[in-house]
């Protein structure tokens, strides 16, 4: 009868608190490392900028205008001054600030871009470029308007009485005034958007992210390991008897989340990856091969650094049990006993 409250104890207690344990181990392992980060967006592949004849619909996807500007004209025009290797190097850098406010490392969460490098492209011959993009996607004004670059704000419209040409001519001398306009850092909780930060996050209140994630590890398995011990003296009258109901009991959680680690790690590498990307069909927004490569391997790459902490923790888990399994069916139960008193 014993063995019915000891059941209870380890099937709705001890399974889901060593369960719950386990995944939170396993994903541990990579959900803050800054590392695994930087390595899942740090193919500058995946910064390519749409070009063709699907750009034009992705830059005008959802939101009509930017800062007044037409999206489509500024989308193109920008296409002439940022680069991959420059978007990569923000998307970086706003990693590494985040990571400094998780790993407690800064005050607070204040995400900045450098604009530097676009100020440089833009006084370049990039600039020249720029100029011309532009002033082609601008709409047309109805009516006749002064065309010209004011206190370095780009115009929103081109009157029909002005020429591409001479529209560009006019953008490309007055981009000095532009470039003065622009900041060297553009600070997301000084800018003036819907999307800007009243304040930084997390600002007067370092912490470590990492630290309270392992003591969550150790207050799960703390609480487990000791309706673990309960369960096993309930439900076994000697040691044979509890060393099994230590091995079953732990055995069990850990080969549901090895098997779940073998799942991810079998499916990273399947051809269901590579089929779901020709359905998305990224090459009608204009990107090319290379970004959907980039795509496939930083999915590869992140299901096979999650199935890795899932298969470790599951494997040296259900090592445990079966050394203790091992333990038990080496240890003598209580008839053996009997008998060696019986003899004596």
């Amino acid at each position: 009868m014993r063995s019915i409250p000891a059941a209870l104890v380890a099937v709705l207690l001890v399974f889901p608190l060593f369960l719950a344990a386990f995944v939170t181990i396993g994903v541990s392992t990579w959900a803050l490392d800054r590392h695994f980060y930087a390595r899942l967006i740090g193919d500058e592949r995946l910064y390519e900028i749409p070009a063709g004849p699907g750009a034009e619909g992705w830059l005008s996807l959802d939101v009509p205008v930017v800062g007044g500007l037409p999206l489509s004209a500024a989308g193109a025009a920008m296409k002439e001054i940022v680069t991959p290797a420059y978007l990569r190097a923000q998307a970086l850098g706003l990693l590494d600030e985040a990571f400094d406010l998780v790993e407690g490392r800064g005050p607070g969460f204040d995400p900045s871009l450098d604009l530097t490098p676009i100020k440089k492209a833009l006084s370049g011959d990039a600039g020249t470029r720029f100029a011309r993009a532009f002033a082609k996607e601008l709409p047309v004004c109805t009516g006749s308007r002064d065309f010209a670059v004011v206190n370095g704000k780009l115009p929103t419209c081109r009157p029909s009485t002005i020429s591409v040409d001479k529209a560009a001519a006019i953008i490309a001398a007055g981009l000095p005034s532009v470039v003065k306009a622009i900041p060297d850092t553009l600070r997301l909780s000084d800018a003036e958007t819907s999307v800007a930060l009243p304040h930084p996050w997390g600002a007067g209140r370092p912490f470590n992210a990492m630290g309270f994630l392992v003591l969550g590890d150790l207050v799960l398995l703390a609480i487990a390991a000791g309706l673990w011990v309960a369960a096993a003296f309930i439900g076994g009258a000697n040691l044979r008897e509890r060393l099994m109901w230590f091995g079953w009991t732990l055995f069990a959680p850990a080969v549901l989340v090895f098997m779940a680690g073998l799942a991810i790690a079998i499916g990273a590498g399947s051809e269901w990856v590579r089929y779901g990307l020709r359905q998305a069909q990224l090459e009608s927004f204009g990107f090319g091969p290379g970004f959907t490569d980039a795509v496939y391997e930083a999915a590869r790459f992140a299901a096979t650094r999650v199935a890795t902490g899932f298969l470790a923790t599951g494997a040296i888990a259900a090592g445990i049990a079966l050394g203790l399994l091992a333990w038990g069916w080496t240890s003598p139960g209580a008839e053996a006993k009997n008998e060696g008193r019986q003899t004596e």
